[in-house]
């Protein structure tokens, strides 16, 4: 996975960047095996930290998170958790899209049967009533 890390107007040190790398890219593995390229950028608001994660993680699927807080780690663990819950949600919507489409968990649908006399007649029916019910079995105690 191509990794950017960058801050705006506040340098990114190297334990920080390598946390990133570790938590971003265990992250993004548990769901998606193979991530293209992420961006990872750190801003100052105020008092406060922000940290804003874009991950291009297949294609056609770009999943983005933001988080605030008092400090830079604080952040980018919260927009990480963020992100995380999003992965999850999007495999599995995609799972159980794809066990919808291929009809897993649904019954097969039921065969009709039609028994034909020898003369082309259901059993059971008469040649003058064509929409009488065809008999099967009959208890022979009713009658």
């Amino acid at each position: 996975m191509q990794l950017s890390i960058t801050g705006k107007q506040l340098d990114v040190g190297s334990a920080l960047r390598s946390h990133v790398e570790s938590v971003l890219a265990s992250t993004v593995d548990k769901y998606f095996g193979n991530a293209i390229e992420a961006t990872v950028v750190f801003s100052r608001e105020g008092h406060r930290f922000r940290a804003d994660i874009s991950a291009h993680v297949g294609r056609g699927i770009l999943i983005q998170s933001h988080a605030e807080a008092g400090d830079s780690r604080a952040a980018f663990e919260a927009a990480c958790e963020r992100m995380g819950k999003q992965l999850r949600r999007h495999k599995r919507r995609l799972r159980t899209h794809h066990k919808a489409k291929s009809g897993e968990g649904k019954s097969p649908p039921a065969r009709q049967y039609i028994i034909a006399g020898p003369s082309g007649n259901r059993l059971g029916a008469r040649a003058s009533d064509p929409i009488a019910p065809m008999i099967v079995a009959r208890d022979r105690r009713r009658d």
